[in-house]
């Protein structure tokens, strides 16, 4: 209920970006940002990061933000209340799980999708797929992701706030705040 009454977001000189991986974080995400906080260094001034790293990573990667022009980063092996920080994201980098997707929409954000490989069926990058064909993400695959690469993702989206803004509407759409009731008519129906 509350990723739903998550307003969107008044554009400003400033960004701030939501990167989590799940609940356990994920390597592949963990190190391609500590690797492009190099090349995002020109925008310290204009932009601010939460990360969720899971507890595995947590050290090395709070040690490569310290280590970098975004010392000042929230980063946390965990957060409990991620819809707080849904809020205050201008966009979210993260995998393209079920939830993670249902929580996009009903918070109405733009992504950066990086897709587990490994997911059953590859039904990850088929819902990245879906949201990028959409208009409301990127996606980058976890085989072709680097800092550069993600440095560049995050730069081309940060120097086109109009997109942000387009993106954020598309995923809305994808919001189903009707959902539990439609389910609970479907189980009385049968």
């Amino acid at each position: 209920k509350e990723f739903f009454e998550i307003s969107p977001k008044v554009r400003s000189d400033r960004n701030h970006i939501l990167i989590f991986g799940g609940s356990q974080g994920a390597r592949a995400i963990n190190f391609a940002m500590a690797d492009a906080l190099r090349d995002l260094e020109p925008l310290a001034g204009q932009l601010t990061i939460t990360h969720q790293t899971g507890g595995a990573d947590f050290e090395a990667i709070r040690t490569a933000y310290l280590a970098s022009s975004f010392s000042d980063a929230d980063i946390r092996p965990f957060i409990p209340d991620i819809f707080v920080e849904y809020e205050k994201a201008d966009f979210v980098i993260c995998r393209a799980g079920a939830t993670t997707c249902a929580e996009l929409g009903a918070a109405g954000k733009a992504s950066i999708m990086i897709p587990l490989p490994t997911a059953a069926d590859d039904h990850q990058r088929k819902n990245a797929e879906a949201l990028r064909n959409a208009g409301a993400s990127e996606m980058i695959l976890q085989s072709d992701i680097s800092g550069k690469d993600l440095a560049a993702a995050i730069t081309g989206l940060i120097a086109k706030p109009a997109k942000i803004t387009a993106m954020e509407a598309v995923a809305r759409k994808f919001g189903r705040p009707d959902a539990a009731e439609r389910t609970a008519d479907l189980i009385e129906e049968l």
